[in-house]
């Protein structure tokens, strides 16, 4: 009986240690997206107001915000972020 609690406890411990271990990785990798995206939208402003300015148009340019963010989005960020 002691042996399969001492089995139980270990299993437990390592569980959570891969829990964390996951939720670290996640966090880097929405870390990572985040500024890859941000990135991605700066080279993009940054294009067309080159654009605008070699064509002789204003320079000030609004971006849909919601449409950048849906188009970069994965789906395996639904996964991560769905309630179980």
């Amino acid at each position: 009986m002691d042996a399969d609690y001492e089995r139980r406890k270990e299993l437990e411990e390592y569980n959570a240690r891969r829990e964390e271990r996951i939720k670290a990785a996640e966090e880097r990798t929405a870390k990572k997206r985040a500024k890859r995206q941000k990135k991605k939208e700066k080279g993009k402003q940054k294009k067309k107001k080159l654009d605008y300015s070699v064509l002789g148009q204003p320079e000030t340019v609004q971006l849909d915000s919601a449409e950048e963010a849906s188009s970069d989005s994965d789906s395996a960020d639904d996964d991560i972020n769905r309630p179980k």
